[in-house]
């Protein structure tokens, strides 16, 4: 098929978004369509929208409404939205900015085809074009969620969890790794939930023993992995396996039995110290990251100050923390809550009391050798990249000195540290394991 229109994908959110979006860029792309990355030459602007936060709903009102004025100079250009916000938000979108062209909900694939094209064609998510950089590809795994979070409101427009098979899966990251791709990250509203739902014994460790095999996939990183379906087999697994990464993304949002309760997360402070204590014995040099919802209903003075203290002595290496967003239809919505002023300020401490966790943790990276996947260059002299314990976008970066190429995981040895940050020189190439930071 012979289209020759431009199109653009303009992605928000998460990035189980960005995998959607190269899902559907790859359909397209097969279509005929010629992919841009700047919407000022698009023929066809394609939004995929996050709903998850009033901060990301915000943004993804002002992206539709700066595409649509698009069409007030070009009314042949094509404005499509797709994703969490208008999946969950819809009909409301529709009257407030008409303008645009047509809005689906998530996963919309064969709909956005078929609008485009006119017919109907099977989606293969194998055909996914390659992500930028194309050495580090999100592995989407699954959709919807069955746990009932009090404050969350994705299982309303996102449905019961929904696990993709294995065979497509590994198809997927077969073509991902011919494009060159080296690390997987494996993502999912519940990644350790992945294959309860269909039935045939597939769970994550069956994933990740299928994943290991792939000729040049060399890290296979865990995000969104729920602490009550954390099993002796995935950390085993996890230990066993060198292509999968020393690293867990654990958010567990409170350490106060009240608080959790409240959020119904299923877990206890009880149970997540001992979970952390058997991960930790289970997994050498693992690095552990979590995640934090300060300010939630109900949450006191008391309850904050046992947060912090937890997050003194547990010594996560890598931690984010949110302000409580109200979510609409959720449990805990309309419930009374702290100021927004008290829970602002609550974060800036507990970010103060992470920030000198991660630089002990950092300084104590001084004079080792870590491995080090190059992502980019800054200037001609200097490269930056990610260890094993620093998943893209969110963890922290090593910026290396001497010439490195996007894509070698190379041999480091560090000199300096900050909060965030480390410092170091090339030493080797390649590196598969090397010393890791305490």
């Amino acid at each position: 098929m012979n289209i020759e229109k431009k199109v653009t994908l303009i992605t928000l959110g998460c990035p189980k978004n960005q995998a959607d979006s190269e899902v559907l860029a790859g359909q397209l792309r097969d279509d005929g369509f010629i992919l841009v990355s700047d919407a000022g030459d698009a023929d066809v602007i394609l939004i995929n929208t996050c709903g998850f936060i009033e901060d990301a709903k915000a943004e993804s009102i002002e992206t539709i409404l700066q595409a649509v004025r698009y069409k007030e100079n070009d009314p042949s250009r094509e404005v499509y939205v797709w994703g969490c916000l208008s999946e969950r938000y819809r009909g409301e979108i529709e009257k407030e900015i008409p303008e645009a062209d047509g809005y689906f909900g998530v996963e919309p694939f064969l709909e956005i085809r078929k609008r485009l094209t006119g017919r109907e064609r099977p989606c293969d998510p194998a055909r996914r074009i390659p992500p930028d950089p194309t050495h580090t590809a999100y592995l989407k795994i699954s959709d919807g969620c069955d746990h009932r979070c009090t404050f969350c409101a994705i299982p309303l427009f996102k449905g019961a969890y929904k696990s993709r098979p294995l065979p497509g899966l590994l198809e997927e990251a077969r073509a991902l790794a011919a494009q060159g791709v080296k690390e997987l990250v494996l993502v999912a509203q519940d990644t350790t939930a992945y294959g309860r739902d269909l039935g045939d014994g597939t769970d994550l460790v069956r994933l990740i023993r299928g994943l290991v095999p792939i000729a040049g996939i060399a890290w296979i990183r865990i995000l969104y992995a729920h602490p009550a379906h954390v099993t002796d087999e995935l950390i085993r697994v996890m230990a066993e396996e060198e292509k999968v990464c020393k690293y867990l993304d654990l958010p567990l949002q409170h350490i106060s039995d009240l608080l959790l309760g409240r959020m119904g997360r299923g877990m206890t402070r009880a149970a997540t110290e001992a979970l952390i204590r058997k991960l930790r014995d289970g997994i050498p040099d693992l690095t552990l990251r979590t995640a934090f919802i300060v300010g939630f209903p109900g949450e006191t003075d008391r309850h904050f100050e046992e947060l912090l203290h937890f997050t003194e002595t547990a010594r996560f290496e890598r931690l984010g923390a949110f302000v409580y967003s109200p979510e609409e239809g959720t449990q805990a919505f309309g419930y009374p809550a702290p100021s927004r002023e008290d829970a602002e300020a609550r974060y800036n401490a507990l970010m103060e009391i992470q920030q000198s966790v991660s630089e002990e943790i950092n300084e104590g990276c001084v004079g080792r050798i870590l491995s080090v996947l190059i992502d980019g260059k800054e200037n001609d002299t200097l490269f930056y990249g990610r260890t094993q314990g620093d998943a893209p976008e969110i963890d922290q970066t090593v910026w290396i000195e001497n010439e490195s190429r996007p894509g070698d995981i190379v041999s480091v040895r560090i000199h300096t540290a900050s909060a965030y940050d480390l410092e170091g020189r090339r030493i080797g190439i390649p590196s598969e394991r090397r010393e890791s930071c305490p």
